[in-house]
């Protein structure tokens, strides 16, 4: 049992690790989309629906990395569980 507990551990750590990393590049990303959306001066037509495709782009990303995110705990959690 202590061989499953030790590899328990080590996915649990690059699991953590894993989700860390992915979490810093989609944050990292989403204030990148926010500033390029606060930075167009283009009030046209065409400019107005960049700024909104931009705008849906950001809340995706930040709905997969919520989402990510409470993935990465409830599997953390089944394997303390296990």
């Amino acid at each position: 049992m202590g061989t499953l507990d030790n590899l328990n551990n080590i996915m649990v750590q690059l699991q953590q690790h894993a989700a860390t990393v992915g979490i810093t590049l989609g944050g990292l990303m989403i204030g990148i989309y926010a500033m390029m959306i606060m930075l167009s001066h283009d009030t046209s037509v065409k400019g107005n629906t960049n700024r909104w495709e931009n705008l849906q782009k950001v809340l995706i990303c930040a709905g997969i990395i919520a989402g990510t995110g409470a993935f990465m705990q409830l599997s953390q959690g089944l394997g303390h569980m296990l």
